[in-house]
């Protein structure tokens, strides 16, 4: 039986959840090197009910097995989920582990770098946040952008802006390019120089042309 004390830090952690998107993630910063929202795409994910927060438990004694399993099955339950909304590119899921203790955080780092070819081949990407997350923001080095309160995992779909976390390895940036390497042929619709740029040392890195 749930105990009412155990309901009450449900209920918290949901409240500390909601409070870190709205004036966090969905603000401005002035460390994160351009304007608007530290993520362009929690705002619009909410309002248009595409937004799924999800609690689960790391217990007492969280092994790297344990928090890579709950990565996998949130995968799994990301797309079994009934959205609400209808773009799918708005879909994201949050899941937040309220009791994961801060010297266990790191864990978090490991399960997501062991299970992101499993995301990115299904065209999502997932990203780790934690009190002491060391990952930066893409345009500014010295911000460390993916703090959070609570330690959690993000899941949303592969955006036009993701070149940034794909170019790193070939088979990541294959699937951004069969998404997105249209946008960057003859005529290209991209006007941000530093994209751009990112995506042209990536494709001839890997070499080849972008598809037609």
């Amino acid at each position: 039986m749930t105990s009412t004390a155990s309901l009450i830090d449900f209920a918290s952690a949901l409240e500390t959840v909601e409070e870190w998107l709205t004036e966090y993630i969905s603000a401005s910063h002035p460390e994160i090197g351009r304007t608007g929202p530290i993520c362009p795409f929690v705002a619009p994910s909410r309002k248009n009910r595409t937004m799924e927060i999800r609690l689960r438990l790391a217990g007492h004694e969280p092994t790297p097995e344990l928090i890579e399993e709950i990565a996998r099955s949130s995968l799994r339950e990301y797309e079994l989920t009934s959205w609400q909304g209808r773009n799918p590119m708005l879909r994201a899921m949050v899941v937040a582990l309220p009791d994961l203790r801060a010297e266990d955080t790191g864990l978090l780092d490991q399960a997501h770098a062991r299970v992101k070819d499993a995301f990115v081949a299904r065209g999502l990407m997932i990203g780790q946040f934690h009190e002491n997350c060391e990952v930066t923001a893409a345009r500014n080095p010295g911000f460390t952008v993916s703090k959070a309160p609570l330690p959690l995992l993000a899941i949303r779909a592969i955006a036009l802006h993701d070149v940034f976390f794909l170019a790193e390895r070939p088979h990541w940036f294959q699937q951004y390019r069969d998404r997105f390497g249209k946008f960057f042929g003859p005529g290209s619709t991209v006007m941000d120089p530093l994209l751009v740029g990112r995506y042209q040392e990536a494709e001839e890195a890997y070499g080849g042309p972008p598809p037609p």
